[in-house]
């Protein structure tokens, strides 16, 4: 059925009236339509825990993001995804800065956001961890790319070959399995791509020099378990930025076998750099995505948001 104000969503629970009902915002297609095959469960582990809730479908990024700010502009105090990091990207640009708390549900591929936040990855027991909204604070991140409104990301961010990988992750490679993706993503991008001119700025202090890719990383790992910025925690106001320079195939073939087996991406030989706010310049110009989705191309200004946004965690992360 359709909402008056459009939107595409489930059947509602009944057992408070709706206005009282934590809304659901899903991703049908999120985890090759993992999300709309979970939602049956859902909807009963919900019933049973005598927890109201509304189920929203939006049928399109926009739809979802749209559907986010109504959510604060009808006064909710909690708004729950469930989907991949891209539908969590879109909830959050669509709530930030209104105080409106998460949870998180990960029904998509990777759920990098949610395995860094030390979320269960069976998205059933996510679940149940609602029952009792137990929340943490943690940091965003705001890019803002040239040409394009501001984007909110809650993990990873990064520019040059690393966007190149996200975007194949999210299409030609689509169909493999967690870290798998993103290495052959990886591998198939830096195949083609040359590396680049680029300056780091962190306010007055400069960084000049070629890279493949640059990650303004406000978590540990990403790409289905890359561990690019270990001992990064997504709650201590920095950002680890993280610059891997001109790249050689020797190089990256005698990394691979780390990469494969842990994620651990030293055999790179990566720079790293603490920072609250960077901007990022390259020559040519070179893709920027965050948590995986496409935001704009460089130059880019990163700026942290300490504390920004309060997400449901088990009992002993709340504070």
């Amino acid at each position: 059925m359709r909402s008056k104000s459009g939107y595409s969503r489930g059947r509602a629970m009944n057992t408070t009236p709706s206005d009282e009902a934590v809304w659901v915002l899903g991703n049908r297609r999120a985890g090759r339509a993992r999300a709309g095959r979970l939602a049956p469960a859902l909807e009963r582990l919900f019933a049973g825990g005598g927890f109201p809730v509304k189920f929203f479908w939006p049928s399109s990024r926009e739809e979802s993001r749209s559907l986010a700010a109504e959510a604060v502009r009808c006064g909710r105090r909690r708004l729950v995804v469930a989907g991949g990091d891209g539908t969590l990207l879109d909830a959050i640009n669509g709530i930030h800065g209104s105080g409106i708390e998460l949870g998180v549900i990960p029904a998509g591929d990777a759920n990098d956001v949610a395995a860094v936040l030390g979320l269960p990855r069976d998205p059933l027991a996510a679940a149940r961890l609602l029952f009792d909204w137990h929340t943490r604070p943690v940091d965003l991140v705001r890019a803002t790319c040239a040409g394009a409104p501001a984007t909110i990301y809650a993990g990873v961010g990064g520019a040059g070959l690393d966007a190149e990988a996200a975007r194949l992750a999210g299409g030609h490679f689509r169909f493999l399995p967690g870290r798998t993706r993103y290495l052959a993503s990886a591998l198939a991008a830096f195949s083609k791509r040359k590396a680049f001119q680029v300056t780091l700025d962190f306010g007055g202090q400069i960084f000049r020099g070629q890279a493949n890719m640059v990650v303004a990383a406000n978590a540990a790992a990403y790409g289905g378990g890359i561990r690019i910025a270990p001992g990064e925690r997504m709650d201590d106001g920095w950002l680890s930025v993280v610059l891997v320079e001109k790249l050689s195939w020797p190089r990256v073939a005698r990394a691979l076998p780390a990469l494969c087996r842990t994620g651990e991406i030293e055999g790179l030989h990566p720079l790293r750099f603490p920072a609250r706010r960077l901007r990022i310049e390259t020559t040519p110009g070179v893709a920027f995505h965050g948590d995986g989705e496409p935001i704009g191309r460089t130059p880019v200004e990163i700026e942290l948001l300490p504390g920004a946004l309060r997400v449901v965690c088990g009992a002993a992360a709340a504070r």
